[in-house]
């Protein structure tokens, strides 16, 4: 199989079917190579990918890096204060330039000591003076699209891809109330996965394990039943419901809301996805952003981004209750972890064959069908609700 193969639709027609007929997904869609391959063509080099918060580079040298699909990526604030995407790879021989995050006048290649700015343009590049046709303009590291909303920011691998207010579209506007410019990050919690990216990102909307799972962590408060989800053409859902704050006896737990937040009852939380890789989770006085990125097959890169109204961070007592959300947080993961685990292997089980879906894994059922469309091509199956 090659990246340019067309697959065949016919095994996805069980999802394909209306919800109350639909199945889960064939095991190979998770652990075929081949597939993964395909995926990231199709997908992770064409989709605006949510790679963290602005205010996580918040002066004029700071940068982190990251890798998605095997593509290393930095991310950095130049000295005129623009943020600025490159491709992580030394315009000589290849090596990464930039390592992990922290704050630098310019980047240096380990290797042979090329040195670029902070936008990506080589400024210096030693024993090169007799080359002929040498064009240092020529050899910075490449520009990656960056955009940002409501702080987030966002990179895309393909030149000619959508703006991104098109590709959030509606989303855009179900989380438009919130006023997101007024929340900085507080703790940013990172794991690796033993499970293909597809099963994290159904995992992070399923309502059905919540109460299984986390018990403790999460379950208390949610009852999945109850909520409903607006789809978001073939993308993306919102959702709002409630869900009681699971400290301070069920208050917010620095008591009071965010601003923009100040008329919600304290029971007030939403959700939101957009494929493949940004969710979000909110609540009265605090954003979640939950965030995925593909290591290989079978190995997935999560972070879970815990997102406060600046006027905590100065409290006497913020430390030690962003302490008490990142346990709850490194908790969660670790259930998660267990399952994804599990779920993995099963994938190449022979005995494994995809079960009915519920009615309360709608949000599930629409994601596959929108990979499935992508990936493969629309399947000519009976729609029909009967």
């Amino acid at each position: 199989m090659t990246a340019t193969a067309k697959l065949d639709p016919e095994p996805f027609d069980d999802v394909r079917r209306p919800l109350p007929r639909a199945s889960h997904a064939p095991g190979r869609i998770y652990s075929s190579p081949e597939i993964y391959a395909l995926e990231k063509e199709r997908i992770w080099m064409r989709d605006w990918l949510c790679v963290g918060r602005a205010d996580e580079l918040p002066e004029p040298g700071d940068y982190m890096t990251s890798r998605i699909a095997g593509e290393p990526i930095g991310l950095a604030r130049d000295h005129a204060g623009e943020l600025a995407a490159f491709a992580n790879v030394c315009a000589h021989r290849g090596v990464e330039v930039a390592r992990g995050k922290g704050n630098a006048e310019t980047f240096s290649c380990p290797y042979h000591g090329w040195r670029y700015d902070l936008s990506g343009r080589l400024i210096g590049a030693p024993y090169m003076s007799e080359a002929e046709g040498f064009d240092p303009a020529r050899c910075r590291l490449k520009p990656i699209r960056l955009d940002t909303w409501q702080g987030f920011m966002f990179v895309n691998f393909d030149d000619d891809c959508e703006p991104l207010a098109d590709f959030l579209g509606a989303f855009a506007d179900d989380f438009g109330f919130f006023d997101m410019g007024e929340l900085a990050v507080a703790a940013r919690l990172e794991c690796d996965f033993d499970c293909n990216w597809k099963l994290v990102a159904e995992n992070v909307m399923d309502n059905l394990h919540i109460a299984v799972v986390h018990p403790v962590t999460l379950g208390q408060g949610v009852k999945a039943e109850e909520i409903d989800f607006k789809l978001i053409t073939r993308r993306g859902y919102s959702s709002f419901y409630t869900h009681e704050p699971r400290f301070n006896d069920h208050q917010p737990m620095f008591g009071e809301h965010m601003d923009s937040l100040a008329d919600k009852p304290s029971n007030f939380a939403g959700a939101g996805f957009m494929a493949p890789n940004f969710q979000l989770f909110t609540y009265c006085d605090n954003v979640e952003l939950s965030m995925h990125w593909p290591l290989d097959v079978d190995r997935t890169r999560h972070a879970v981004t815990l997102i406060f109204p600046r006027k905590f961070f100065d409290r006497p007592d913020f430390a030690d209750k962003i302490r008490t959300y990142r346990d709850t947080e490194t908790q969660t993961l670790g259930e998660d972890a267990d399952m994804v685990r599990s779920l993995q292997q099963a994938m190449s089980v022979r005995a494994f064959v995809p079960g009915r879906m519920s009615h309360v894994e709608k949000p599930i059922h629409h994601w596959l069908n929108h990979y499935v469309e992508r990936m493969f091509g629309t399947a000519q199956v009976d729609r029909s609700p009967t």
